[in-house]
């Protein structure tokens, strides 16, 4: 009986150790699986980005040859501008812009005259408060000066300044049919204009 003990107990032993050793290798595989490297999958597209406009339309004003609205490539810059506006005139002198900077849409660019004070005409390089000029080059006959409606067909400096007279002492425009009550710009004239111009 004491030989039949001892076999069981070496049996018992044996079968405990087989079991540790199983356990110690299901727990080394366990713990590489955790190791095991992360797989990235990239997307397979990626949405595209709203492209920037490829033109802007800014407004050129003051002393140069041809003042009014052009339309430019958007990497133009402000030197650009005033060259497509025939360049500087005599009088004038651009010494008070920046004419390496980039244009901006909807913005005015004013050319001083020599020893005109640039708190009468500086350069706006952003667009003013209700936009003399829409994002569709309509030219708002309530706030565009002079220079702006003198570019107008059939409208000199005489009538441009007529129109500003009638808004200031009279009353704002209230449609663009109206300017027909400024003196002498009649029918005719106003078919000439009515799709260049605008009012808020």
């Amino acid at each position: 009986m004491p030989e039949l003990t001892a076999r069981n107990i070496a049996f018992t032993l044996l079968m405990v150790a087989t079991a540790t050793a199983v356990l110690a290798a299901v727990a080394l595989l366990a713990n590489q699986g955790n190791n095991a490297p992360i797989r990235v999958i990239a997307p397979s597209s990626i949405p595209n980005q709203e492209e920037a406009p490829s033109e802007v339309r800014v407004y050129v004003s003051g002393a140069v040859a041809n003042p009014g609205v052009y339309t430019l490539d958007s990497e133009s810059r402000i030197s650009d501008a005033v060259d497509a506006a025939g360049g500087v005139t005599e009088d004038g002198a651009s010494d008070g812009l920046n004419l390496a900077a980039r244009v901006t849409d909807e913005a005015e660019y004013r050319v001083l005259k020599q020893g005109e004070s640039p708190s009468i005409g500086a350069a706006r390089s952003q667009p003013t408060t209700g936009d003399v000029v829409s994002a569709e080059g309509l030219i708002n006959i309530n706030l565009a000066s002079a220079e702006l409606l003198d570019t107008l067909p059939g409208i000199g400096p005489v009538l441009a300044q007529a129109t500003i007279d009638y808004r200031e002492n009279v009353r704002p425009f209230r449609t663009i049919a109206e300017i027909q009550e400024v003196p002498k710009i009649g029918p005719g004239t106003f078919e000439e204009i009515r799709g260049l111009i605008m009012v808020p």
